[in-house]
């Protein structure tokens, strides 16, 4: 419909065109506006055909009027917009099929711009324009349609379901994280993700791409730590050829490859203060200007930011606008770090060890029930990332075997020198008995089933099962993994024969 108007702007010198939608019971409710005279307070503007006879009438006849100084008439917006007595107005019915389904008022503050011949013309374009409403009404309403269909699938996804894959785990913080993310996925709200560096925003934000309807559509990622100032507004925005020294052909921008889909803005809280309220702008209209651009660039994203800073700190230290802050949390998720995820690092650790085992050579890679111990007990302040490299390392150390506590211990990965294992506090590996830490019998068997597990790749049943690893009948293990909470899921999807 912006569209229609925009080029009937081209044709007709309106100041205000306006198309209405009937809404039933007697009611047109405004759907778009153009001109200079377009004002918010149209948005949404319903008229009453009880208190309107005049419209009434005109949508029963199906014909366009061209409305005329001497005419004793109400005006169409009276009391939402001040408009001279004697301006020239024109309406004209939507209709299909003999039904009415809307109407269309040009208006223009000065008097006799619209003419008998205009009046043809628009009577003409109005059946196209009839047709065009019932086709953005029937997408808009497949829309939402789609909307609840996907925000239903995603509410009933299980959280070994694909589109998971990559974000393993099973603890209390991390489901409700998995929660949260499966119920904003279907919206197209705004997503901003908080959590250390290292905890798995990105590939939080694109199963949210995934799971949208947006799916479809490019997912793109930016880091904003890493634009320089100078450059920032070109990354984002793309320039136009010749718009400074460099420039030698146009270049489109992070938002305009995101068009349709998704662009991931990583560590906002690093954005150039200079480019904070050009972001802002671009968000709330929907459209920039590219570095020695002239002309608006529209674009249909879906923005999911991403920090480890404190944002509101920053609001209130002023290095980061309060406004744009405002835009991009409409819906935060945080993702919490590995020290409050319990076993999760065992399940992040076998998904790594899982991928490397399709290396030439490294199908026999897993963890001895010492390695697992150490992982289990080490803080990992670098989070998943610092666990992928240090499994990646220990397989290499392995040679593609099984690693130990040895190929764990061999330096601080976070720093790549030779150190002490962290979990330890005595300097040595977890399986001195110093670094022994005593809890109860319960945790002891659930984090030693948790292990086994792991180590077996979630199996229970069979000769490479958990069961036969541990030398226990397997209903009696499943009965223990009930009693200790472990459950199904935290067995893996193999935990139950076919």
């Amino acid at each position: 419909m912006d569209l229609v108007l925009d080029s009937l702007k081209e044709l007709i010198d309106y100041e205000l065109a306006v198309v209405l939608s009937f809404e039933g019971r007697g009611r047109l409710k405004v759907r778009t506006m153009k001109g200079p005279l377009a004002s918010k307070k149209l948005e949404g503007y319903t008229i009453s055909l009880e208190r309107r006879a005049d419209l009434a009438s005109l949508l029963s006849s199906g014909l366009p009027r061209l409305f005329r100084p001497e005419d004793d008439r109400q005006d169409t917006y009276a009391g939402i917009l001040d408009l001279p007595d004697g301006h020239s107005c024109l309406a004209a019915p939507l209709v299909v099929d003999r039904v009415a389904i809307g109407l269309l008022t040009l208006d223009h503050r000065r008097c006799g711009v619209f003419t008998e011949q205009i009046l043809r013309f628009i009577g003409v374009i109005s059946r196209l324009m009839a047709v065009a409403l019932v086709q953005s009404e029937a997408a808009r309403a497949l829309r939402e349609r789609n909307s609840l269909l996907l925000a239903e699938r995603n509410r009933l996804l299980d959280r070994e379901a694909e589109a998971f894959r990559d974000l393993a785990g099973s603890s209390p913080a991390w489901l409700q994280a998995l929660d949260s993310i499966k119920l904003v996925a279907a919206a197209d709200s705004p997503v901003l993700l908080l959590g250390e560096t290292g905890t798995g925003k990105e590939e939080a934000a694109r199963v949210i791409h995934r799971l949208s309807p947006r799916a479809a559509g490019p997912f793109i990622a930016i880091n904003c730590s890493a634009l320089p100032a100078a450059l920032a507004e070109s990354e984002l925005f793309g320039h136009e050829k010749g718009s400074f020294t460099g420039a030698q052909a146009l270049r489109r921008g992070r938002f305009e490859l995101a068009h349709g889909g998704t662009l991931f803005l990583d560590e906002i809280g690093d954005l150039p203060p200079d480019i904070q309220p050009k972001l802002l702008r671009a968000l709330q209209e929907g459209h920039f200007m590219r570095v020695g651009g002239e002309d608006p660039v529209s674009v249909d994203v879906r923005i999911v930011a991403a920090t480890h800073v404190d944002l509101g700190a920053a609001v209130d230290a002023g290095t980061f606008r309060e406004d744009l802050f405002y835009r991009i949390a409409v819906f935060p998720i945080r993702l919490p770090p590995l020290r409050e995820r319990g076993d999760d690092v065992l399940l992040i650790a076998e998904l790594f060890a899982s991928k490397l085992r399709a290396r030439q050579g490294w199908s026999r890679l897993g963890f001895s029930a010492e390695a697992l111990e150490t992982l289990a007990r080490n803080p990992w302040p670098g989070n998943v990332r610092e666990l992928r490299n240090a499994v990646e390392r220990a397989a290499i150390l392995a040679r593609g075997g099984t690693i130990g506590p040895a190929e764990l211990c061999a330096g601080d990965w976070a720093k790549g020198r030779p150190g002490p294992c962290r979990g330890s506090s005595s300097g040595s590996c977890p399986d001195d008995p110093r670094a022994f830490t005593p809890e109860s019998l319960d945790n002891a068997q659930k984090r030693h089933i948790a292990m086994a597990l792991a180590r077996c790749g979630g199996r229970v049943y069979g000769p490479d099962g958990a069961a036969a690893m541990l030398g226990l009948r397997p209903s009696t293990l499943q009965s223990k993994m009930k009693r200790l909470g472990l459950g199904r899921n935290s067995s893996g999807p193999d935990a139950h024969p076919a």
